[in-house]
């Protein structure tokens, strides 16, 4: 039983999201293919995915509605995540019949350079293999110890939060009472929808995960999540590192341990995201304060740094060499919105709010109009969810 349970973890947390990143690293640029941020991707997706088919089945369906919307939920996640690899299969093998390198097309920047691309004024030679020096090792190997001391203090130290009477319970009510959100958790009483809490379905997709590894919810909150979520949030950085530290890409393990060490002792009140982070990974507003708004963050940070070095990049990478906002960005905003509502309403608002100022920020940089209806076509899901919570208000 465990074996097969770790089996469905490995398979649900990893394999399944890995397919579905898949499906929208074919937007992505070459020097954006990478596994970390195709992973990030395939779990934007799937937090999505997630939150338009549990408010529908939280809405619409009365009796039964988790176990409908986990059987909707998984069948869909598998489709999409069978499309990735199918994709990047065919992908592989249309370009292995063009004599690329295969081991390229996932991990780029591994190629070899090439003497006319290196003396070409358009290469980034940050797209090239790029040779760690015996420090710069042995920095990434204290970055992970720190990561694994981290990783083991918050499974077998986790501790006991309020809140938890709450997210928790909610979680392991929908795996075993088949119930989303219709339960009063301290009460054990049915109710109507929370207003508050309806749109943030994080806990039912903690439920999903439950359900279908057939782990005790307590438990995947409490051990599984935080050894998830704690390096998910720490790819979210590293990306970050890659564009702040530009062509000083040695010292991003550097930047990972400072990283690493203000999150460990940033516990100096209840209400850090550094604190939130570390004892209550699990909870919504913790994936807002540490994914939502970092994600954010570093995807105007990636547009900023695509439009501020015209003529300086692969032409594949600039359209020519023109300074431009990559559309892909956006596509990958727009879902993003729409994974900040499963997370807390709080989400909702403190995303778009500063994707918005980030928008602004760069049309007065840019000078191009074209930001204004992209930015727009961004926020759609935050003005759908806001519906919504009026509609769930007047019942």
């Amino acid at each position: 039983m465990m074996v097969l349970s770790a089996l469905a973890l490995i398979l649900w947390l990893f394999v399944v999201p890995m397919g579905m990143g898949l499906l929208l690293q074919r937007l992505l640029p070459t020097t954006k293919k990478t596994i970390g941020i195709n992973f990030l991707c395939g779990y934007i997706l799937s937090f999505a995915v997630f939150e338009v088919i549990a408010i529908w089945c939280m809405i619409k369906i009365p009796y039964g509605a988790f176990r409908k919307c986990t059987i909707a939920f998984a069948s869909i996640e598998g489709i999409l995540a069978i499309m990735g690899y199918a994709l990047k299969i065919w992908e592989i093998q249309r370009e292995y019949d063009k004599n690329s390198n295969l081991f390229y097309l996932i991990f780029p920047g591994d190629q070899r350079s090439k003497p006319e691309a290196l003396i070409s004024p358009r290469t980034d030679v940050r797209a090239m293999k790029y040779q760690y020096t015996r420090e710069s090792l042995i920095y990434w190997g204290i970055f992970a110890v720190i990561l694994i001391f981290q990783l083991v203090m918050a499974t077998i130290k986790a501790p006991f939060d309020g809140d938890d009477s709450y997210y928790v319970v909610e979680s392991l009510l929908a795996q075993q009472a088949d119930v989303m959100n219709t339960i009063d958790p301290y009460t054990g009483i049915s109710t109507v929808l929370n207003v508050r809490h309806a749109m943030a379905v994080f806990p039912l997709w903690i439920a999903f995960i439950a359900k279908i590894s057939g782990i005790h919810a307590t438990i995947v909150s409490h051990t599984v999540m935080p050894l998830l979520l704690i390096p998910m949030v720490y790819l979210i950085y590293l990306e970050i590192g890659r564009i702040l530290l530009g062509v000083r890409q040695d010292m991003i393990p550097v930047y990972m341990i400072f990283i690493s060490l203000i999150a460990m002792f940033g516990n100096t009140s209840l209400y850090t995201s550094e604190t939130f982070l570390m004892m209550r990974t699990w909870q919504g507003k913790s994936m807002v304060a540490n994914f939502i708004i970092p994600f954010v963050v570093w995807l105007f940070l990636w547009m900023f740094d695509d439009c501020r070095k015209p003529g300086f990049l692969w032409n594949e990478e600039t359209a020519g060499g023109a300074r431009i906002v990559r559309n892909s960005a956006w596509v990958i905003l727009f879902l993003l919105n729409m994974a900040a509502g499963i997370m807390s309403s709080m989400g909702i608002v403190f995303g778009t709010a500063l994707a918005g100022l980030l928008s602004f920020m760069l049309l007065v940089y840019t000078r191009d109009f074209k930001i204004i209806p992209k930015a727009a076509l961004s926020v759609i899901p935050t003005g759908i969810y806001l519906l919504i919570y009026y509609s769930i208000g007047k019942l």
